[in-house]
């Protein structure tokens, strides 16, 4: 009566094989439909990262040059002839001035124009590409899901309980 009840371990080594085919190919199908996607998106946002910072470092750089520039407006009376004569052109009586180009901007603090931060945009998305990764994520979820519902045999361990 056992050998009746109990699979055949041919049919049972099958039936193994019937599950995983379903079960691999649904997870197959789920990656294929996520991680390409994600992979790119993760990369934009690395990308966007590294040009954040960047603009961060820039931007901390002229922050300290300008807070030195306030501290030595405050507290330095050379510096302030030199700028005052910079920038009003002062001079005084009697001195002569020779005009020289000079781009060192120890003087003026400009700093030149830091970029704006703008996250890349996302690429649209057609309707059909929505419909195509929906309708592949819910055939993957069919398949796992047929896997373990079609397939799932009980282990006989032992007599029947019943």
């Amino acid at each position: 009566m056992e050998k009746a009840v109990a699979p055949n371990p041919r049919s049972h080594r099958r039936l193994q094989k019937a599950f995983w085919l379903p079960a691999v190919a649904g997870l197959l199908l789920f990656a294929l439909v996520t991680i390409p996607p994600g992979a790119r998106r993760s990369r934009a946002l690395g990308r966007d990262l590294q040009r954040a910072e960047r603009i961060g470092t820039s931007l901390a750089h002229k922050r300290q040059i300008l807070s030195e520039y306030e501290r030595a407006l405050k507290t330095d009376p050379f510096f302030n002839e030199a700028v005052l004569r910079e920038k009003m052109k002062y001079r005084k009586p009697g001195e002569g001035v020779i005009e020289m180009n000079r781009d060192d901007g120890i003087f003026s603090a400009s700093l030149g124009e830091v970029p704006p931060f703008r996250p890349s945009a996302r690429p649209p998305r057609s309707l059909r590409r929505h419909v195509l990764n929906w309708s592949l994520l819910l055939a993957s979820g069919l398949l796992v899901g047929a896997a373990f519902l079609y397939f799932d045999v009980p282990a006989r361990r032992g007599p029947n309980p019943l």
